[in-house]
Protein backbone atom coordinates (compact mmCIF):
# COMPACT_ATOMS: atom_id res chain seq x y z
CA UNK A 1 0.00 0.00 0.00
CA UNK A 2 1.20 3.16 -1.13
CA UNK A 3 0.05 7.35 -0.69
CA UNK A 4 0.12 9.26 -3.62
CA UNK A 5 -1.33 12.79 -3.57
CA UNK A 6 -3.22 12.14 -0.29
CA UNK A 7 -4.41 9.09 -1.71
CA UNK A 8 -4.67 5.53 -0.72
CA UNK A 9 -3.06 3.60 -3.84
CA UNK A 10 -3.08 -0.21 -3.94
CA UNK A 11 -0.52 -2.08 -5.43
CA UNK A 12 -1.24 -2.56 -9.47
CA UNK A 13 -4.43 0.12 -9.17
CA UNK A 14 -4.07 2.70 -11.99
CA UNK A 15 -3.45 6.07 -9.95
CA UNK A 16 -5.80 8.93 -10.88
CA UNK A 17 -3.47 12.48 -12.99
CA UNK A 18 -2.94 14.94 -10.51
CA UNK A 19 -4.41 17.63 -12.65
CA UNK A 20 -7.35 15.84 -14.49
CA UNK A 21 -11.00 16.52 -13.41
CA UNK A 22 -11.46 13.19 -11.60
CA UNK A 23 -8.60 14.15 -9.32
CA UNK A 24 -10.01 17.50 -8.31
CA UNK A 25 -13.43 16.05 -8.09
CA UNK A 26 -12.23 13.87 -5.49
CA UNK A 27 -9.99 16.39 -3.87
CA UNK A 28 -13.29 18.22 -3.15
CA UNK A 29 -14.71 15.16 -2.03
CA UNK A 30 -12.14 14.65 0.01
CA UNK A 31 -12.18 17.47 2.08
CA UNK A 32 -15.78 18.08 1.85
CA UNK A 33 -16.46 15.37 3.98
CA UNK A 34 -13.12 15.92 6.25
CA UNK A 35 -14.66 19.51 6.78
CA UNK A 36 -18.09 17.88 7.67
CA UNK A 37 -16.88 15.18 9.74
CA UNK A 38 -13.60 16.52 11.56
CA UNK A 39 -14.90 14.46 14.09
CA UNK A 40 -17.06 12.00 14.60
CA UNK A 41 -18.94 13.73 17.03
CA UNK A 42 -20.11 16.31 13.89
CA UNK A 43 -23.71 17.25 15.37
CA UNK A 44 -22.58 17.53 18.98
CA UNK A 45 -19.41 20.01 17.78
CA UNK A 46 -21.74 21.85 15.55
CA UNK A 47 -24.66 22.37 18.86
CA UNK A 48 -22.11 23.61 21.37
CA UNK A 49 -20.65 26.17 18.67
CA UNK A 50 -23.87 27.68 17.74
CA UNK A 51 -25.72 26.65 20.62
CA UNK A 52 -25.41 30.46 22.07
CA UNK A 53 -26.91 32.03 18.80
CA UNK A 54 -29.07 29.56 17.69
CA UNK A 55 -31.32 28.24 20.46
CA UNK A 56 -32.73 24.94 19.07
CA UNK A 57 -36.48 25.33 18.59
CA UNK A 58 -38.90 22.13 19.92
CA UNK A 59 -40.93 22.43 16.12
CA UNK A 60 -37.21 22.54 14.71
CA UNK A 61 -35.89 19.14 16.80
CA UNK A 62 -39.48 17.50 15.82
CA UNK A 63 -38.86 18.08 12.50
CA UNK A 64 -35.01 17.25 12.17
CA UNK A 65 -36.21 14.63 13.61
CA UNK A 66 -38.91 13.36 11.72
CA UNK A 67 -36.63 14.69 8.60
CA UNK A 68 -34.00 12.14 9.46
CA UNK A 69 -35.99 9.07 9.61
CA UNK A 70 -37.74 9.69 6.36
CA UNK A 71 -34.40 10.02 5.34
CA UNK A 72 -33.18 7.16 6.69
CA UNK A 73 -35.75 5.42 5.34
CA UNK A 74 -35.05 6.75 1.39
CA UNK A 75 -31.06 5.39 1.93
CA UNK A 76 -32.60 1.64 3.30
CA UNK A 77 -35.64 1.20 1.02
CA UNK A 78 -34.18 3.11 -2.15
CA UNK A 79 -30.34 3.64 -2.26
CA UNK A 80 -29.97 0.21 -0.64
CA UNK A 81 -32.85 -2.79 -1.40
CA UNK A 82 -34.24 -1.12 -4.30
CA UNK A 83 -31.06 0.03 -6.45
CA UNK A 84 -28.01 -1.60 -5.01
CA UNK A 85 -30.08 -4.91 -4.86
CA UNK A 86 -33.01 -4.75 -6.29
CA UNK A 87 -34.81 -6.92 -4.41
CA UNK A 88 -37.99 -5.50 -5.13
CA UNK A 89 -39.48 -3.46 -7.87
CA UNK A 90 -41.25 -0.25 -7.45
CA UNK A 91 -43.59 1.99 -8.84
CA UNK A 92 -42.46 6.25 -10.61
CA UNK A 93 -44.13 7.92 -7.70
CA UNK A 94 -42.01 5.70 -5.33
CA UNK A 95 -38.91 5.44 -7.35
CA UNK A 96 -39.00 9.39 -7.60
CA UNK A 97 -39.80 10.18 -4.16
CA UNK A 98 -36.71 8.00 -2.93
CA UNK A 99 -34.38 9.70 -4.92
CA UNK A 100 -35.17 12.93 -4.43
CA UNK A 101 -35.08 12.61 -0.89
CA UNK A 102 -32.14 10.21 -0.69
CA UNK A 103 -30.51 13.08 -2.57
CA UNK A 104 -31.21 15.30 0.49
CA UNK A 105 -29.48 13.09 2.97
CA UNK A 106 -25.72 13.65 0.82
CA UNK A 107 -24.79 10.24 0.51
CA UNK A 108 -23.93 11.13 -3.39
CA UNK A 109 -26.26 9.86 -5.82
CA UNK A 110 -27.42 6.18 -6.47
CA UNK A 111 -25.03 5.10 -9.17
CA UNK A 112 -22.41 5.78 -7.05
CA UNK A 113 -23.84 4.70 -3.75
CA UNK A 114 -24.98 1.62 -5.40
CA UNK A 115 -21.84 0.84 -7.46
CA UNK A 116 -19.51 0.81 -3.93
CA UNK A 117 -22.09 -0.82 -2.58
CA UNK A 118 -22.15 -3.72 -4.62
CA UNK A 119 -18.62 -3.75 -4.75
CA UNK A 120 -19.00 -4.08 -0.81
CA UNK A 121 -20.77 -7.24 -1.30
CA UNK A 122 -18.69 -8.70 -3.77
CA UNK A 123 -15.41 -8.38 -2.76
CA UNK A 124 -16.41 -8.02 1.01
CA UNK A 125 -13.57 -8.12 3.59
CA UNK A 126 -10.73 -7.60 0.69
CA UNK A 127 -8.84 -4.91 -0.78
CA UNK A 128 -11.28 -4.66 -3.33
CA UNK A 129 -14.05 -3.91 -0.70
CA UNK A 130 -14.03 -0.12 -0.89
CA UNK A 131 -14.76 -0.04 3.02
CA UNK A 132 -13.14 -3.12 4.02
CA UNK A 133 -13.65 -3.79 7.68
CA UNK A 134 -10.77 -6.09 7.92
CA UNK A 135 -8.49 -2.79 7.75
CA UNK A 136 -9.72 -1.25 11.30
CA UNK A 137 -12.88 0.44 12.45
CA UNK A 138 -11.76 3.59 11.76
CA UNK A 139 -11.20 2.94 8.06
CA UNK A 140 -14.51 1.25 7.54
CA UNK A 141 -16.61 4.15 9.24
CA UNK A 142 -15.22 7.18 7.27
CA UNK A 143 -11.63 6.72 6.55
CA UNK A 144 -12.59 5.04 3.11
CA UNK A 145 -14.30 8.27 1.52
CA UNK A 146 -11.68 10.67 2.87
CA UNK A 147 -8.98 8.09 1.07
CA UNK A 148 -10.93 7.78 -1.60
CA UNK A 149 -9.81 5.88 -4.74
CA UNK A 150 -12.37 4.48 -6.61
CA UNK A 151 -9.91 2.70 -8.60
CA UNK A 152 -8.77 -0.03 -6.08
CA UNK A 153 -12.60 -0.83 -5.93
CA UNK A 154 -13.24 -4.64 -7.89
CA UNK A 155 -15.23 -3.72 -10.57
CA UNK A 156 -19.00 -4.87 -10.85
CA UNK A 157 -21.67 -3.97 -13.17
CA UNK A 158 -24.24 -1.25 -12.67
CA UNK A 159 -25.39 -1.16 -16.19
CA UNK A 160 -28.94 -2.10 -15.05
CA UNK A 161 -28.84 1.39 -13.05
CA UNK A 162 -27.20 3.36 -16.29
CA UNK A 163 -30.33 2.59 -18.15
CA UNK A 164 -32.86 3.39 -15.33
CA UNK A 165 -34.39 7.29 -16.21
CA UNK A 166 -34.74 8.04 -12.63
CA UNK A 167 -31.36 7.11 -11.30
CA UNK A 168 -29.96 8.80 -14.76
CA UNK A 169 -32.03 12.33 -13.71
CA UNK A 170 -30.82 12.26 -9.92
CA UNK A 171 -27.44 11.64 -11.45
CA UNK A 172 -27.89 14.80 -12.99
CA UNK A 173 -29.54 17.09 -10.96
CA UNK A 174 -27.97 15.52 -7.55
CA UNK A 175 -26.79 18.98 -5.77
CA UNK A 176 -29.10 21.27 -6.86
CA UNK A 177 -31.23 18.52 -5.02
CA UNK A 178 -29.28 18.34 -2.50
CA UNK A 179 -28.97 21.41 -1.41
CA UNK A 180 -32.33 22.45 -1.85
CA UNK A 181 -34.45 19.74 -0.59
CA UNK A 182 -31.81 18.84 2.23
CA UNK A 183 -30.79 22.37 3.52
CA UNK A 184 -32.99 25.28 2.24
CA UNK A 185 -36.16 23.37 2.55
CA UNK A 186 -36.08 22.81 6.09
CA UNK A 187 -35.02 26.31 6.84
CA UNK A 188 -38.29 27.39 5.04
CA UNK A 189 -40.44 25.34 6.41
CA UNK A 190 -39.01 26.65 9.92
CA UNK A 191 -38.81 30.03 8.92
CA UNK A 192 -42.85 30.39 7.86
CA UNK A 193 -43.96 27.76 10.24
CA UNK A 194 -42.42 28.97 13.28
CA UNK A 195 -40.14 32.05 12.40
CA UNK A 196 -36.54 29.65 12.78
CA UNK A 197 -34.78 29.41 9.56
CA UNK A 198 -31.21 29.66 10.84
CA UNK A 199 -32.34 26.41 13.27
CA UNK A 200 -34.03 24.77 10.67
CA UNK A 201 -30.69 24.65 8.27
CA UNK A 202 -28.39 23.84 10.90
CA UNK A 203 -30.44 21.47 13.06
CA UNK A 204 -32.88 19.76 10.46
CA UNK A 205 -30.21 20.69 7.52
CA UNK A 206 -26.81 20.40 7.97
CA UNK A 207 -27.04 18.57 12.09
CA UNK A 208 -29.56 16.00 10.62
CA UNK A 209 -27.22 15.17 7.33
CA UNK A 210 -24.36 14.07 9.74
CA UNK A 211 -26.39 12.11 11.64
CA UNK A 212 -28.15 10.62 8.74
CA UNK A 213 -24.66 9.45 7.28
CA UNK A 214 -23.10 8.31 10.20
CA UNK A 215 -25.83 6.38 10.46
CA UNK A 216 -25.20 4.33 7.28
CA UNK A 217 -21.00 4.56 8.26
CA UNK A 218 -22.20 2.16 11.24
CA UNK A 219 -23.47 -0.29 9.15
CA UNK A 220 -19.95 -0.65 7.38
CA UNK A 221 -17.95 -0.56 10.25
CA UNK A 222 -19.92 -1.38 13.81
CA UNK A 223 -21.67 -3.75 12.42
CA UNK A 224 -18.65 -5.68 10.88
CA UNK A 225 -16.79 -5.51 13.90
CA UNK A 226 -16.19 -8.83 15.44
CA UNK A 227 -17.45 -7.73 19.49
CA UNK A 228 -20.80 -6.52 18.25
CA UNK A 229 -22.65 -8.85 16.92
CA UNK A 230 -23.91 -12.37 16.33
CA UNK A 231 -23.32 -14.54 13.34
CA UNK A 232 -26.42 -16.92 13.26
CA UNK A 233 -26.40 -17.53 9.65
CA UNK A 234 -22.44 -17.36 8.06
CA UNK A 235 -19.80 -17.12 8.79
CA UNK A 236 -18.05 -16.50 5.54
CA UNK A 237 -17.51 -12.57 6.42
CA UNK A 238 -16.86 -10.56 9.16
CA UNK A 239 -20.88 -8.99 9.13
CA UNK A 240 -23.33 -9.30 12.27
CA UNK A 241 -26.43 -8.76 12.86
CA UNK A 242 -27.23 -6.22 16.26
CA UNK A 243 -30.66 -6.08 17.43
CA UNK A 244 -29.95 -2.78 18.88
CA UNK A 245 -27.95 -1.08 16.40
CA UNK A 246 -30.74 -2.43 13.62
CA UNK A 247 -33.53 0.29 15.34
CA UNK A 248 -31.31 2.76 15.17
CA UNK A 249 -30.60 1.75 11.43
CA UNK A 250 -34.41 1.22 10.66
CA UNK A 251 -33.21 -2.19 10.40
CA UNK A 252 -30.19 -2.45 8.29
CA UNK A 253 -27.80 -3.88 11.04
CA UNK A 254 -29.18 -7.17 10.84
CA UNK A 255 -26.31 -7.35 8.74
CA UNK A 256 -25.29 -11.44 9.24
CA UNK A 257 -28.67 -12.20 7.47
CA UNK A 258 -28.06 -9.54 4.69
CA UNK A 259 -24.83 -10.46 3.89
CA UNK A 260 -26.24 -14.33 3.81
CA UNK A 261 -29.45 -13.15 1.50
CA UNK A 262 -28.42 -10.16 -0.31
CA UNK A 263 -31.16 -10.25 -2.62
CA UNK A 264 -33.95 -10.53 0.29
CA UNK A 265 -35.86 -7.38 0.41
CA UNK A 266 -35.78 -7.94 4.04
CA UNK A 267 -33.19 -8.10 6.91
CA UNK A 268 -33.83 -10.47 9.03
CA UNK A 269 -37.13 -12.75 9.96
CA UNK A 270 -37.62 -13.60 13.38
CA UNK A 271 -38.34 -11.24 16.26
CA UNK A 272 -34.86 -10.46 17.57
CA UNK A 273 -34.30 -8.96 14.10
CA UNK A 274 -35.99 -5.59 13.97
CA UNK A 275 -36.26 -4.26 10.69
CA UNK A 276 -38.62 -0.91 10.16
CA UNK A 277 -37.75 -1.10 6.26
CA UNK A 278 -39.10 -4.27 5.44
CA UNK A 279 -42.34 -3.41 6.60
CA UNK A 280 -42.89 -0.51 4.99
CA UNK A 281 -41.91 -2.53 1.47
CA UNK A 282 -44.81 -4.75 2.51
CA UNK A 283 -47.08 -2.01 3.29
CA UNK A 284 -45.85 -0.66 -0.56
CA UNK A 285 -46.59 -3.91 -1.53
CA UNK A 286 -50.18 -4.49 -0.55
CA UNK A 287 -50.97 -1.54 -1.91
CA UNK A 288 -49.51 -1.88 -4.99
CA UNK A 289 -46.98 0.75 -5.26
CA UNK A 290 -43.99 -2.12 -4.98
CA UNK A 291 -43.82 -6.01 -6.53
CA UNK A 292 -41.70 -8.53 -7.04
CA UNK A 293 -40.35 -8.75 -3.81
CA UNK A 294 -37.70 -11.08 -3.56
CA UNK A 295 -37.25 -13.26 -0.63
CA UNK A 296 -35.40 -16.39 0.49
CA UNK A 297 -37.00 -19.60 0.98
CA UNK A 298 -37.65 -20.62 4.62
CA UNK A 299 -35.99 -23.79 3.73
CA UNK A 300 -32.43 -21.85 2.66
CA UNK A 301 -32.85 -19.97 5.72
CA UNK A 302 -33.49 -22.90 8.33
CA UNK A 303 -30.10 -24.16 6.23
CA UNK A 304 -27.77 -21.56 6.68
CA UNK A 305 -29.02 -21.89 10.92
CA UNK A 306 -28.55 -25.46 11.18
CA UNK A 307 -25.23 -25.08 9.27
CA UNK A 308 -24.17 -22.33 11.84
CA UNK A 309 -25.32 -24.29 14.59
CA UNK A 310 -23.26 -27.19 13.68
CA UNK A 311 -20.36 -25.26 13.06
CA UNK A 312 -20.32 -23.63 16.49
CA UNK A 313 -21.40 -26.83 18.50
CA UNK A 314 -17.95 -28.62 16.58
CA UNK A 315 -15.97 -25.86 17.38
CA UNK A 316 -17.30 -26.25 20.90
CA UNK A 317 -16.10 -29.64 21.07
CA UNK A 318 -12.93 -28.91 19.38
CA UNK A 319 -12.59 -26.64 22.54
CA UNK A 320 -13.21 -29.58 25.35
CA UNK A 321 -10.69 -32.12 26.61
CA UNK A 322 -10.52 -35.25 24.59
CA UNK A 323 -11.32 -38.27 26.07
CA UNK A 324 -10.10 -42.63 24.60
CA UNK A 325 -12.94 -45.07 24.65
CA UNK A 326 -10.92 -47.12 27.63
CA UNK A 327 -11.04 -44.51 29.70
CA UNK A 328 -14.35 -43.30 29.15
CA UNK A 329 -15.44 -47.23 29.66
CA UNK A 330 -13.16 -47.11 32.85
CA UNK A 331 -14.73 -43.93 33.92
CA UNK A 332 -18.16 -44.89 33.04
CA UNK A 333 -17.33 -47.67 35.60
CA UNK A 334 -16.65 -46.24 38.32
CA UNK A 335 -19.62 -43.13 38.50
CA UNK A 336 -21.96 -44.55 36.15
CA UNK A 337 -22.81 -41.37 34.73
CA UNK A 338 -21.42 -41.01 31.44
CA UNK A 339 -23.16 -41.33 27.99
CA UNK A 340 -21.77 -41.68 24.70
CA UNK A 341 -23.58 -39.53 20.57
CA UNK A 342 -22.55 -38.91 17.94
CA UNK A 343 -18.62 -38.50 19.46
CA UNK A 344 -19.66 -36.52 22.40
CA UNK A 345 -19.82 -37.90 25.76
CA UNK A 346 -21.86 -36.35 28.47
CA UNK A 347 -22.20 -36.46 32.14
CA UNK A 348 -26.05 -37.48 32.58
CA UNK A 349 -26.58 -37.95 36.55
CA UNK A 350 -28.14 -34.80 36.72
CA UNK A 351 -30.59 -35.05 33.72
CA UNK A 352 -31.82 -38.55 34.35
CA UNK A 353 -34.73 -37.24 36.70
CA UNK A 354 -35.98 -34.66 34.07
CA UNK A 355 -35.53 -37.17 31.24
CA UNK A 356 -39.38 -37.18 30.07
CA UNK A 357 -38.87 -40.83 29.21
CA UNK A 358 -37.56 -42.20 32.43
CA UNK A 359 -34.36 -42.90 34.09
CA UNK A 360 -34.53 -46.34 32.76
CA UNK A 361 -33.83 -45.61 29.21
CA UNK A 362 -31.06 -43.46 30.01
CA UNK A 363 -29.57 -46.11 32.33
CA UNK A 364 -29.53 -48.49 30.06
CA UNK A 365 -26.99 -46.47 27.78
CA UNK A 366 -24.74 -45.31 30.47
CA UNK A 367 -21.29 -46.45 29.89
CA UNK A 368 -21.99 -47.53 26.38
CA UNK A 369 -22.60 -45.43 22.31
CA UNK A 370 -26.27 -44.80 22.49
CA UNK A 371 -25.89 -42.73 19.05
CA UNK A 372 -28.24 -45.11 17.51
CA UNK A 373 -30.34 -45.27 20.21
CA UNK A 374 -30.90 -41.61 20.57
CA UNK A 375 -31.30 -40.74 16.69
CA UNK A 376 -33.47 -44.13 16.08
CA UNK A 377 -35.91 -43.80 18.86
CA UNK A 378 -37.90 -41.36 18.05
CA UNK A 379 -36.73 -37.99 16.67
CA UNK A 380 -35.30 -35.64 19.34
CA UNK A 381 -36.52 -32.06 18.94
CA UNK A 382 -33.92 -29.16 19.02
CA UNK A 383 -34.92 -28.10 22.66
CA UNK A 384 -33.46 -31.99 23.21
CA UNK A 385 -30.38 -31.28 21.10
CA UNK A 386 -29.97 -27.82 23.11
CA UNK A 387 -30.14 -29.83 26.48
CA UNK A 388 -27.82 -32.37 25.00
CA UNK A 389 -25.03 -29.97 23.91
CA UNK A 390 -25.11 -28.31 27.33
CA UNK A 391 -24.64 -31.81 29.14
CA UNK A 392 -21.16 -32.34 26.71
CA UNK A 393 -17.85 -32.86 28.62
CA UNK A 394 -15.53 -34.47 26.54
CA UNK A 395 -15.13 -35.25 23.00
CA UNK A 396 -13.93 -38.80 21.64
CA UNK A 397 -10.63 -39.41 20.91
CA UNK A 398 -10.59 -41.85 18.80
CA UNK A 399 -13.78 -43.76 16.64
CA UNK A 400 -13.52 -47.55 18.53
CA UNK A 401 -16.58 -48.63 19.97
Amino acid sequence: MSKQWGKLVRPGSRAVPRHSWKAELDWYRQNFHGFLHMSLLGPILIIKLTAPYVIARQNTVIMAIAWGVIGGFSITIGYHRLWAHRSFSACLGIRIALAVVGAAQNQWPILWWAKHHRAHHKYTDTDQDPYNATRGLLFSHIGWLLGLNENAWGPVDVSDLQKDPVVVWQDRLYWPILITVGILLPGTIAHYGWNDWKGGILYAGLTRIIVTQHSTFLINSVAHAPWAGTQPYSTGTTARNNPFLAILTLGEANHNFHHAFPADYRNGVSWDEPDFSRWIIWLWGKLGWANDLKIASPFEIERARSNQLKDRTQRQRDSLPRMSWKEFRKRSGDAHTLICIDGGIYDVVDFMDAHPGGRDMIRQSLGKDATDLYHGTHLHSSHADTILRALQVFTLEDSRR
